[in-house]
């Protein structure tokens, strides 16, 4: 059966969101959207760059997090100009070379190469600037080998000429996050203890030169693989850690890491696994693909469970789903709300309470388009249509070619809208307005 929640992004713009949908291309988005290029001041850095290294190279761009960018500007060592991180390969090597990060400094309106140095690994996961209150960022740097689940967290300080390692540690999932509220940053890292029957979290804290482990949490043993890590808030307002994990090949779920303050200081905690007590079983155990979420933009993640929409059952090889999103409160999941999710085309619509169980949702014959409609049973399905949602180019719609159509959101620079039309014919208990189509309609990237 084809449980697929698809990702669509365009790939250095859009951070992807594995979202409730069903088969649709992965570049519907990435279509649409003009390619990205350099802008002058990373053209001068490149060129800088090709001068100490020779033309022979690949850029890497992280893969991850909110750095998405081959080039890194930022000031490291606390003077008047600005430093640039590049992160590259030979292009001789292939895809399975050895990641380089080379460091460049600006002197008298001129990049200049100052240091060079091979790292591990042959992919650059993400890279993030910490601040652990030494007046000037220090750079952690995410690395794992293609085809490889292993990874590697490498932590760099600036000395003004050099890039110096403070810290290397093997991680299965990783953050970098100021966790206990003290306006430095942490590392919340996940790793295998010694022989791998067992997974434990730990934070890591800068002090006197270095990082040490200031806490650990022992993690859900039946969870077998962490594919996603976030940062954010619970609904009583504490901080939390959502991990995005697999039981097993066919079962997602979500675990969580809070912090509690204790006579010694404080120390993060398993909200969702407690290795005295017995599993429990969560509404967010769910089929592969779904990912925690901030639906609303107030930093309290939602976090996932699935639904088969009316019509479709667990026979079929292609199914859409109703996401439930929950907050987890006092040891609870609490629902919010329901949404379909359509991830191809990087958007969700909240489902009216009296569309739940009601409604579901089909692609139409027209590219980008879906149609949500009443269901009853037997041979047709569609009681009554209720609404059209269609992803399209700015210019089309510009052009008159979807004229029955109202605007209700755009993306990608502008250059992307979506449309919506509502028939006359849809009822009234289960008509939606276009104003309400557009409260119930966001983004997400």
């Amino acid at each position: 059966m084809k449980k697929r929640w698809l990702r669509g992004a365009a790939a250095a713009a859009l951070a992807g969101l594995m979202l409730t949908g069903c088969s649709m291309p992965k570049t519907s988005i990435d279509s649409l959207l003009a390619p990205p290029r350099l802008n002058d001041e990373q053209s001068d850095i490149y060129a800088a760059l090709v001068r100490e290294t020779g033309a022979d190279i690949r850029l890497l761009y992280p893969q991850k997090g909110s750095n998405r960018s081959a080039f890194l500007i930022t000031n490291l060592d606390g003077e008047a100009t600005p430093e640039a991180l590049v992160f590259y390969q030979s292009a001789a090597s292939g895809v399975s070379g050895t990641v380089r990060l080379n460091v460049l400094d600006k002197q008298e309106d001129r990049w200049v190469s100052v240091n060079d140095l091979a790292l591990d690994g042959s992919q650059v996961e993400d890279v993030t600037l910490m601040n652990v209150g030494t007046g000037a960022p220090m750079v952690a740097v995410g690395l794992n080998y293609a085809g490889d689940g292993a990874s590697l967290l490498k932590i760099f300080s600036f000395n003004g000429k050099t890039m110096d390692v403070i810290c290397s540690e093997s991680y299965l999932a990783k953050i970098v996050f100021d966790m206990d509220s003290d306006d430095q940053d942490e590392v919340i890292l996940v790793s295998q203890m010694e022989g791998g029957l067992s997974m434990k979290a730990k934070a890591l804290t800068y002090a006197n030169g270095r990082f040490r482990p200031t806490s650990t949490a022992s993690m859900d043993p039946s969870i077998t693989r962490y594919v996603r890590i976030q940062a954010g808030y619970l609904k009583n307002g504490k901080k939390a850690v959502y991990l995005d994990g697999y039981r097993g090949s066919t079962l997602m779920t979500t675990e969580i890491l809070g912090y509690e303050k204790t006579s010694l200081g404080g120390r993060i905690v398993n909200l969702t696994y407690d290795p005295m007590e017995e599993p429990k079983r969560y509404p967010v155990d769910r089929p592969p693909g779904a990912y925690t979420y901030d639906t609303n933009n107030d930093s309290v993640l939602e976090v996932p469970g699935l639904t088969l929409m009316p019509g479709y059952s667990e026979e079929m090889t292609s199914v859409f789903y109703l996401t439930d999103w929950y907050n987890f409160l006092d040891g609870e999941f609490v629902k919010l709300k329901s949404s379909y999710v359509n991830s191809a085309q990087g958007y969700l619509l909240d489902f009216p309470e009296e569309w739940i169980g009601r409604v579901s949702v089909r692609k139409t014959s027209q590219a980008n388009e879906m149609m949500f409609y009443e269901y009853q049973e037997g041979d047709d399905s569609v009681r009554n249509v209720l609404l059209y949602i269609l992803m399209a180019k700015r210019s089309d719609w510009e052009a008159g070619k979807y004229k029955d159509y109202q605007i209700i959101n755009s993306s990608g620079g502008g250059q992307i809208v979506y449309l919506a039309k509502i028939p006359d014919t849809a009822p009234y208990v289960l008509r939606m307005t276009l104003t309400k189509v557009k409260e119930r309609f966001s983004r997400y990237y």
